[in-house]
C-alpha cells in the first residue's frame, strides 16, 4: 500500500506542476498576442495616418491598390528601420526623401486620396502583407541604388532593400 501512496503522490506532483507549467506557458502566449509590440496590427495616430495617406496618394495615385500598397509598406519599413526616422511623419517628411514634400502640394484627386487613406487604413489593420517584400526604397526610375536588391516592380515602381552582409 505504500508503494502505491507513493507513485500516487509523485503522479500528483508532476501533474501539479505540467498543470502549472501549461497555465505559465498560456499566459505568456496570451500576453503575446496582446501586446501591441509583438502585434502585427499597429497603433498610428490621426496625424501618422494622415502622413501615410498623403505619401501614398502622392507617389502611387495613378497606381494600382498593389503599388499603392508597396509604397505604403516601403514607408512603414523605414519607420522599423533604424537608419530612419521612428515615425512615419518623420519618414516621409525626412529632407530629400519624398521630393513632393518640397512643395507640399494639394489633394486634387479626391476619390484617389479616399482610396489612398483607406489601403493605409487597411496596412495598419493589418489586412494587408507586405507586398514590396521588406522595400526601404523605391523610385520610378528602375535603376538600382548602390547596396540594393530590387525586391519587386509593381507598375511604374521598382522596390529594393538592402542587401544582406556577408556573414
Amino acid at each position: 500500500m505504500t508503494n502505491i501512496k507513493r507513485t500516487h503522490n509523485r503522479m500528483t506532483s508532476i501533474l501539479k506542476y505540467a498543470v502549472l507549467a501549461l497555465s505559465v506557458t498560456l499566459t505568456a502566449t496570451l500576453h503575446a498576442e496582446t501586446d501591441p509590440k509583438q502585434s502585427k496590427v499597429q497603433k498610428l495616430s490621426n496625424k501618422q495616418i494622415e502622413c501615410l495617406s498623403r505619401a501614398a496618394y502622392h507617389e502611387a495615385k495613378g497606381e494600382s491598390d498593389a503599388g499603392m500598397l508597396a509604397v505604403i509598406h516601403t514607408t512603414l519599413n523605414r519607420v522599423k528601420d533604424v537608419r530612419f526616422p521612428k515615425t512615419v511623419c518623420g519618414v516621409v517628411y525626412q529632407p530629400s526623401q519624398y521630393s513632393w514634400t518640397k512643395h507640399n502640394p494639394k489633394i486634387k484627386e479626391k476619390e484617389q486620396y479616399e482610396r489612398a487613406k483607406r489601403l493605409a487604413q487597411e496596412v495598419v489593420d493589418g489586412k494587408h502583407k507586405d507586398v514590396s517584400r521588406g522595400a526601404l526604397y523605391f523610385n520610378s526610375l528602375h535603376q538600382r541604388p548602390k547596396g540594393t536588391v530590387c525586391t519587386t516592380r509593381i507598375g511604374g515602381h521598382s522596390f529594393y532593400k538592402p542587401v544582406a552582409p556577408n556573414k
